[in-house]
């Protein structure tokens, strides 16, 4: 049977006195003092104690008089009653206590009790602190005892609860996994580093964008290493009271070298680590008490500490230098999106257990996935079991694979959206338009599918299967800016009137423009110029106190390289679509009956239309 805090036993003591206090009598009914007075008049009143201004009165005999209850007065018959005795100034009774004497009633004075007033007076104060506690102790997650509210909340795995991951379930990132595996080797073997010098790296960046396992890597780590390990999210040492982080923080580190060797993992370290001082204003004390306590207890006085602390974010731009340099953080491990093997690796991973049709593909998933990241791949995965599943199949095939995809990249069909024959018609000759110059022009990325069912905010969508470069040429990029641009140049040309149907691809088209003049020197004023500034994030504040890097004249000459690549990638479209009208009309004529084709549809009509020109109708009303 669980034991009742001696704090909650305090507060009911206190609570039971108090309302003895307030009804103070002995469990008497209480009489107004009209009803008392008729009483003493009439010779019934044997004896009165008077306490304060409350006086306990003793009938001669049981009697039925009009007592106070919750709903007003009722009769009752009673052999006693309390009454409260006037004690305005205003309306005083001087003859009382001549009346009593001559009814020949007992009467006395009571002094009140002074330890009950003392307790009653402090009852409020206690109170609070009984509120007060009953908040720490919930903040605690139902820890007891006020003095924990300081102490670490870090999860520690052991013998007793070992984590199962290991790096064979990691796919991918084999460099990575070599740089861990090294420090799980250097734990469990220290002797083989020792005797030629080697000191233990104090800690292990891992850093890459959102769902690309680095906290997969970090379990993985916890599963191979036969040392503890610490597992805490950063945002856990913050809280509302000042001290406490740094606090957390001490305990955590204590904790770690009691059981040294061990592993310490710090998830979303950018929570806590931001440079210190950035913004307006100065920065966040409790975070960069809680920043700085860190810095101390990774690279301090003590050296002999025998803790790696591994940590992960995906934004290092924005920690502070002195928690990445060496004695610190001394290696940083970037975990990049993945590349087309470790797609199709990831892929075969999380199919394991789900009942695939002989016809799946999965390096054609794969392909189809660029720029996916694990945790992205992972959602294919299980949406495609779900498309599966909502119809009845027993498998999974490729079909639900392409519908999952679509649902991910464009959202769910909107089949209620009610599109006219005139705004489909411009919808078809838009997405014509980027399917025949992606298919026109060498080197483009294929095209694997046209669409004109509206999915989401698209109302159309052309999908690609794109070549992984590491370096982006001029041409390509201007390819890529010409097909952006197809479906606005088709509109003009096959429809007579353009629509907002290409707000995203002027915004994407525009965004590689500006790079290709402000970052890679591909602009015509500025060819061998890097423009873009290296100032921090602008939450930061850094590059508001920062001269800017170039002059207005500058932005406009800008301005203008931006505006003719775009016009000139403009005019290239404008030019292929005329020259390709046939097979323009034919994609055109195909989208708006099927609503969807492939790619080998449109390269199939390029291909017999050629390179020949052809005149371009007049658009119908």
């Amino acid at each position: 049977m669980r034991r009742l805090n001696p704090w909650l036993m305090v507060l009911f003591v206190l609570v039971a006195l108090m309302l003895a206090a307030q009804g103070f009598g002995g469990g008497r009914s209480s009489v107004n003092y009209n009803v008392f007075k008729d009483a003493l008049a009439q010779g019934q009143i044997e004896s009165l104690v008077v306490r304060q201004d409350t006086a306990t009165v003793t009938l001669k005999e049981k009697t039925t008089l009009p007592v106070n209850t919750a709903q007003g007065t009722s009769p009752r018959e009673v052999e006693g009653f309390t009454v409260r005795l006037p004690g305005n100034p205003a309306t005083p009774d001087s003859e009382l206590l001549n009346e009593l004497k001559t009814r020949g009633v007992n009467y006395s004075f009571a002094a009140p009790s002074q330890w009950l007033s003392i307790i009653l007076s402090f009852l409020p104060i206690l109170l609070l602190m009984g509120m007060m506690y009953f908040f720490f102790a919930r903040a605690q997650g139902g820890q007891s005892g006020v003095m924990q509210f300081g102490q670490s909340r870090a999860k520690k795995y052991g013998k007793e609860n070992r984590v199962q991951t290991k790096f064979t379930d990691v796919a991918g990132h084999e460099e990575a996994k070599k740089e861990l595996i090294e420090v799980v080797d250097f734990l469990k073997n220290p002797a083989k580093y020792h005797q030629i010098g080697a000191e233990i790296p104090k800690g292990v960046l891992l850093v890459g964008p959102p769902g690309t396992g680095k906290t997969l890597l970090a379990r993985a780590i916890a599963g191979e290493a036969d040392v503890p390990f610490f597992s805490v999210s950063a945002s856990e040492f913050m809280e509302m009271f000042v001290g406490v982080g740094a606090s957390r923080v001490r305990t955590l580190f204590e904790d770690a070298r009691k059981s040294a060797p061990a592993i310490m993992f710090i998830d979303e370290i950018d929570s806590i680590g931001r440079k210190r001082g950035a913004g307006i204003g100065g920065g966040h004390d409790e975070r960069e008490q809680t920043l700085n306590q860190i810095l101390s207890e990774m690279d301090g006085f003590d050296k002999t500490s025998n803790v790696i602390v591994l940590a992960a974010t995906n934004r290092p731009d924005v920690l502070d230098p002195a928690l990445l340099r060496p004695g610190r953080f001394d290696r940083q491990v970037t975990i990049d999106l993945p590349n087309l093997k470790e797609r199709e690796a990831i892929l075969k991973v999380h199919m394991r257990n789900k009942p695939l049709a002989n016809t799946v593909d999965v390096e054609e998933i794969a392909k189809s996935t660029p720029y996916f990241s694990g945790a992205d791949l992972k959602n294919v995965t299980n949406e495609a079991a779900l498309e599966a599943a909502r119809v009845g199949k027993t498998q999974i095939d490729m079909s639900d694979f392409y519908r999952a995809l679509d649902k991910i990249t464009l959202g769910l069909e909107n089949g209620s959206l009610t599109i006219s024959d005139t705004e489909k018609r411009a919808i078809a000759y838009h997405e014509a338009g980027h399917a025949v110059t992606a298919a026109v022009i060498p080197g483009s990325d294929k095209l694997q599918k046209v669409s004109i069912i509206p999915r989401g905010r698209a109302l159309g969508a052309a999908f690609y299967l794109p070549e992984e470069q590491v370096l982006m040429s001029k041409e390509r990029l201007e390819n890529q800016l010409v097909v952006a641009l197809g479906g606005r140049a088709a509109e003009e040309v096959f429809t007579g009137n353009v629509t907002s149907g290409a707000a995203d691809d002027f915004r994407k088209a525009t965004n590689i423009a500006r790079k290709m003049v402000l970052e890679w020197g591909m602009g015509d004023n500025f060819k061998n110029m890097a423009l873009s500034t290296d100032s921090g994030p602008v939450f930061l504040g850094e590059d508001m106190a920062k001269p800017k890097m170039f002059s207005e004249h500058t932005s406009q000459l800008v301005d203008e390289d931006v505006k003719r690549i775009l016009n000139r990638a403009y005019e290239r479209a404008r030019d292929l679509i005329t020259q390709y009208s046939a097979a323009m009309h034919e994609v055109a004529d195909a989208l708006m009956s099927q609503e969807l084709i492939t790619g080998d549809v449109v390269r199939d009509a390029v291909a017999r239309v050629g390179g020949e020109t052809h005149a371009v109708p007049q658009p119908t009303a």
